[in-house]
């Protein structure tokens, strides 16, 4: 006896808790990021600050993202096809996005220094940087000028750079769940339905004739 385990599949439920664990990991996020951006304000080493805290926060987010992945799977049954823990886990991931980018964009535009003194400090980094690889002169005024272009359109609100920086994040984290989604799927055996419609049909072949 066959079964459409697509119709029995907690559609509704996947989403609804994949829109919480978002959430979640959103907050996670934002605040690891407002957490290293202090960090890096009050290091005497710029350079190992940035790879410490760069480092911690990438597997951070990559085991926590995994880790509510596979809470979301269990929500599910335990069982989901590719297709359906790819959507899953993107709903999640998606909201992780708005919410991170959303919250630090207001973070910056109320508390704008902590990430000027960053930027600043990353632009000296990068002076030294190529220097000490004996760049030219005028590559390093370039990079240079950009970078600082950079910082000068930080220091104003601006929708559609945030909104640029949405669909970029939106992207790299759609591969990041095509990746999770492949790695955790799970299909439902086979021979389940047929074994358990079996047992019922046994047990109904050995039921005791009712008595007057």
């Amino acid at each position: 006896m066959n079964h459409d385990f697509n119709s029995t599949f907690p559609v509704e439920e996947v989403k609804k808790e994949g829109v919480k664990y978002g959430v979640y990991l959103g907050v996670i996020s934002l605040v690891i990021s407002i957490i290293s951006m202090y960090v890096l304000v009050n290091s005497s080493d710029f350079k190992i600050s940035s790879m410490v805290t760069g480092g911690i926060s990438f597997v951070l987010m990559i085991a926590l993202s995994a880790y509510f992945a596979v809470l979301l799977r269990r929500v599910a049954g335990g069982f989901w096809n590719f297709s359906q823990a790819l959507k899953g886990i993107f709903i999640m991931l998606a909201i992780t996005v708005i919410i991170s980018t959303v919250g630090g964009a207001l973070f910056n535009l109320v508390n704008p220094e902590p990430q000027q003194i960053v930027f600043d400090k990353t632009i000296n980094l990068t002076i030294e940087t190529m220097e000490s690889i004996g760049a030219d002169d005028d590559l390093i005024d370039k990079q240079v000028a950009d970078l600082e272009k950079q910082r000068d359109e930080l220091r104003k609100f601006s929708i559609g750079q945030n909104l640029k920086g949405l669909g970029v994040a939106l992207i790299m984290y759609f591969i990041f769940a095509l990746i999770l989604a492949a790695i955790l799927k799970r299909e439902r055996p086979a021979f389940l339905p047929v074994q358990n419609d079996w047992n019922q049909e046994g047990d109904a072949g050995h039921r005791k004739p009712e008595q007057d």
